[in-house]
């Protein structure tokens, strides 16, 4: 049998920050998380639930005051966003807001990946 590419007993390389919510979260959420650290393992998850509930895990990292690089769980580049593209993708892959063209990117980028 194949063995796993990545145990879930590896911590993430950021610290894990949790923002529980129903809607949209906001660039300025997104830029306060990382004016104080400058990567992070963000998970946004409902507004109510168990405490222990899981939730969409986005591993960022600030490049720049322009590029905000977004990795996989394993510390792999996987894209590179503005502010805005980061937030708008964070929204649409955890269900807060639909965008159609991140629906259009992550079917002909995210999901093409080798890795």
């Amino acid at each position: 049998m194949p063995k796993p590419k990545y145990s879930l007993s590896q911590q993430p390389r950021f610290p894990v920050v949790t923002i529980d919510t129903d809607g949209p979260i906001s660039e300025e959420q997104i830029a306060g998380l990382l004016a104080r650290s400058p990567g992070a393992t963000v998970c946004v998850r409902s507004a109510r639930g168990h405490a222990n509930r899981g939730g969409y895990f986005f591993s960022v990292w600030k490049q720049d005051e322009t590029a905000y690089l977004l990795e996989t769980i394993e510390g792999t580049p996987a894209a590179t966003f503005s502010l805005s593209g980061l937030v708008r993708f964070i929204n649409h892959a955890s269900g807060r807001r639909f965008d159609a063209e991140m629906l259009d990117y992550c079917q002909n980028v995210i999901n093409f990946r080798g890795d």
